[in-house]
């Protein structure tokens, strides 16, 4: 990047924290943008090119070590993405005027008119905050920019949670209160062992061992089954979810039940993709991928073949969960290919699931009905917990407020999101 020229002037209203300067920039001569002042505003507007790079830097003081939050108006025109065409960025520099780090104001493709803030951590080094904003790779577009903000604020509380996954096989069930009590055990000596926040059962658990189709053992929710689950939650204040058959009318659905701490049923989820001899024995697929808002933050639920069609991940962490619950039996890909197709391979599985973890950034929270291949995998790939099939239950504490930043700048999660091209892959959720 190139400054073209520092301008000691300031846009920020009467009584707000003042700029102490803003200076002019391009990604380098020739992609200038065309810059102008409209009212109390700033205004980048595309030179014509496809290649236009350039913008404004709306420049703060700021102290190492402060959490801020960091804000501003924009309104863009002419754009086949907001997030495409108009960079908004935090960039950190020291007394020198050297980039320590830098952070992505926005980070989701967003409406053409509206405020773009989010709290960061002044890195150590840094002494100035600088608002980077303009319009890039387009030949039509143009962005207006007024109200900076840079404000400080408290630091986030930490959010470690421990977390526990519980699995078994059936011990010769002949009916679902079996399957009930057998499980409700389990998460009871989960509970008392571990003291989780949460703990993630497997899939169909009250349906396990009998006889075939599942949905002719399918339950109402909620029901007296349920609430044998519900009381485990609440006098143990642990959030609880698993995957059930669930009758509704005349339907049959593959359901996760996720209970709060306090013993409600916060939401299910309809398993949306089926195995297909689901569908051949007459269930009937979901069609939701919902972001629950809860107590540890917000997750995503999966259930078995869900796993194996990326978008039932992808969707829900475009929309911000930061975990992900997946009740799984097996699946198809994590097998030793051709000599024993039918053999379960550790190290296909770890690498599909931590794959999973590290594309979207999330935390994945897996429990494998054998028990094997049960596992807990961080934002960064690494497994905490893993089940290598001799264990009923695995735990770890899971840091969910921790932000791992790349080498270059920035988190591994703005970065999964901010650097994406939504105009270019229609066919997915911007």
């Amino acid at each position: 990047m190139i400054v073209l020229e520092t301008i000691a002037d300031s846009i920020a209203p009467p009584g707000e924290a003042r700029p102490i300067a803003l200076r002019t920039w391009t990604a380098r001569d020739g992609l200038q943008a065309r810059l102008s002042r409209a009212g109390g505003g700033l205004v980048a507007q595309s030179s014509g090119s496809p290649g236009c790079f350039g913008g404004w830097d709306i420049v703060f003081a700021a102290k190492a070590g402060t959490w801020y939050s960091v804000g501003l108006d924009y309104r863009a025109e002419g754009m086949e993405s907001v997030l495409d065409g108009m960079p908004l960025l935090v960039f950190w520099e020291d007394d020198a005027g050297e980039r320590v780090d830098y952070d992505y104001l926005m980070i989701h493709d967003s409406p053409s008119e509206g405020r773009a803030q989010r709290a960061f951590r002044c890195p150590d080094s840094a002494t100035h905050c600088v608002l980077r904003a303009g319009v890039r790779w387009t030949a039509t577009g143009r962005a207006e920019f007024s109200r900076p903000e840079l404000t400080p604020v408290e630091a986030p509380a930490p959010r470690i949670h421990r977390i526990a996954v519980a699995s078994e096989q059936p011990r010769a069930p002949k009916s679902v209160p079996d399957n009930v009590a057998q499980y409700a055990r389990l998460a009871r000596d989960a509970a008392k062992q571990y003291r989780p926040a949460l703990l993630l059962l497997p899939e169909i658990i009250l349906q396990l061992g009998l006889e075939r189709p599942a949905w002719q053992h399918a339950i109402e929710i909620p029901s007296p089954e349920t609430d044998a689950f519900a009381e485990v939650a609440r006098e143990h204040e642990m959030m609880i979810a698993f995957s059930t058959e669930e009758r509704d009318g005349d339907l049959y659905y593959n359901t996760m039940v996720v209970f709060g701490p306090d013993g409600a049923i916060i939401a299910t989820y309809r398993k949306t993709h089926l195995a297909v001899m689901e569908g051949w024995e007459g269930v009937t697929p979901g069609d939701e991928l919902p972001v629950l808002d809860t107590p540890l933050g917000r997750i995503g639920c999966t259930i078995c073949k869900d796993s194996s069609l990326l978008d039932s991940t992808r969707v829900p962490a475009k929309h911000g969960i930061e975990l992900m619950l997946l009740s799984i039996m097996g699946d198809h890909r994590a097998v030793q290919w051709g000599w024993a197709p039918g053999t379960f391979s550790p190290d296909r599985w770890q690498v599909i699931m931590r794959a999973r973890a590290i594309e979207n950034h999330i935390w994945m929270v897996i429990a494998r009905n054998n028990g094997e291949g049960s596992c807990i995998i961080a934002p960064s790939g690494d497994i905490l917990a893993w089940n290598a099939g001799r264990q009923r239950i695995i735990a770890a504490d899971c840091d969910l407020g921790e932000e791992l930043r790349t080498f270059r700048g920035s988190t591994f999660r703005d970065s999964t999101w901010a650097e994406r091209r939504p105009q270019l892959y229609p066919d997915r959720p911007a």
